[in-house]
């Protein structure tokens, strides 16, 4: 049964195309394979600078994702530093997180490349200390496994769409050394977290011969983030890996036709976040249909109760009340949703504004401050910063690629999604 406050939560959404599960007693399990929980956007800083546009609130966003059962997270590290700093957020969610350990191609030159000053650009020379560093990260490898918190070497491989981070000879070479040092720890049979952007023949050429002489599990890995074409998506499916698939996968037109090829057993779903959210250019968005639904079940709550009760003995005087309570409602701010989710949205630059519209709606309605998981009191989005609450998103669209549409074949896709990748990350 719907409360008030759910009504007025409704009304921000449209109402057609739901669906919803066949059991009250099914719920989606998601596990999204891609977080940058590193990145500044969590710390409220933004386009490099360090002048924060609001609070810190990673918790805020790891209480968002588990209200929407987004159970389990892979942390992926992109350099050693980040690698390292994992294992504190691994120990403080146990069980829901997890991490990577590896350094990203475009962060292999400031990793293990020697920098000119006077040209502030990485040169070709690898700095003296190289093997040092790549076995910090076989020890992280070791470490992180021993403690339960590493489920994956990565994130590594080539990405030929952005050489002004690392030449292509650099990632090249580095993806070479990772892979061999991964290798050497082949006993743990940790899976590969991998990046592949327009370098497809290179990726295969380097990574297969570990493949052919067993150093490398075949299949046991993903490749992430994946944008290429049907043939490459062909030539990657001989080496047996699954592939990760967020908003990037799913601009165009022909995104959706490629993505629609990889065999549901094969498919991890990610958000990458906070980048690579859906965007309303995206030719997935029109998929998306407004919560609640099967994909975002509908969330229990009470409805607020005034901080004071008003004096009923006179009708009159409670008429009145009622009257000014209607003409404050009128001239109250209004609070923008999210399209789909029952979440204010805001720009960065306006949190503290929207934290007054909070309080001010507040006092109007005699309540005292509150804050709730959903509606007008939650805490808000932030536009363009991608969360892992919207993995759901990509469970739907996909859902509408494979033509999917019988509550109960869904909820059995999803399981399967999430039953696999539990798998893969031995969890």
């Amino acid at each position: 049964m719907l409360t008030r406050l759910s009504l007025r939560v409704f009304s921000h959404f449209k109402a057609s195309r739901m669906t919803f599960a066949t059991s009250n007693e099914w719920k989606p399990r998601y596990f999204d394979i891609g977080v940058n929980f590193s990145d500044s956007m969590f710390q409220g800083c933004y386009n490099g600078s360090t002048t924060p546009k609001h609070p810190a609130d990673i918790d805020k966003v790891i209480a968002r994702a588990h209200l929407f059962n987004v159970n389990k997270m892979l942390i992926t590290a992109s350099s050693i530093q980040e690698s390292e700093e994992h294992f504190a957020l691994c120990k403080e969610h146990p069980g829901m997180f997890y991490s990577t350990v590896g350094v990203h191609p475009c962060t292999v030159a400031q990793e293990f490349y020697q920098k000119d000053e006077e040209m502030n650009e990485f040169t070709e020379e690898l700095v003296p200390d190289v093997e040092n560093r790549l076995n910090k990260l076989r020890d992280l490898v070791k470490l992180g496994y021993e403690n339960g918190y590493v489920k994956a070497f990565g994130e590594i491989g080539l990405d030929y769409d952005r050489f002004h981070y690392a030449s292509k000879e650099q990632q090249i070479t580095m993806f070479g050394k990772q892979l061999e040092v991964i290798s050497s720890l082949k006993e743990l049979k940790l899976p590969l977290f991998l990046h592949m952007r327009s370098a497809c023949d290179d990726f295969i050429s380097i990574i297969k011969p570990f493949i052919d002489r067993g150093d490398i599990l075949k299949g046991n890995g993903v490749i992430h983030s994946f944008t290429g074409s049907k043939e490459e998506l062909e030539k990657l499916s001989e080496l047996g890996f699954y592939i990760g698939i967020n908003g990037c996968s799913l601009k165009t037109d022909d995104n959706l036709e490629v993505a629609k090829l990889i065999p549901k057993d094969k498919l991890m779903i990610e958000t990458d976040a906070p980048w690579c959210e859906i965007r309303k250019s995206h030719s997935s968005y029109k998929y998306i249909t407004p919560y609640p639904n099967q994909f975002y079940p509908e969330i229990s709550m009470e409805e607020p109760k005034p901080s004071s009760v008003e004096d009923e003995s006179n009708g009159t005087h409670v008429q009145g009340k009622q009257k000014q309570k209607q003409k404050q409602a009128s001239k109250q701010p209004q609070i923008k949703f999210d399209d789909f989710l029952p979440f204010p949205t805001i720009k960065k630059e306006h949190f503290a504004k929207h934290q007054n519209i909070i309080d001010t709606i507040a006092k109007q309605r005699n309540l005292e401050k509150i804050t709730q998981p959903i509606g007008e009191f939650a805490y808000p989005l932030i536009r363009s910063r991608n969360e892992p609450v919207f993995v759901g998103y990509v469970a739907e669209i996909m859902c509408e690629l494979y033509d999917i549409k019988d509550p109960k074949d869904i909820a059995d896709f999803i399981d399967l999604i999430y039953e696999n990748t539990c798998k893969l990350f031995q969890i």
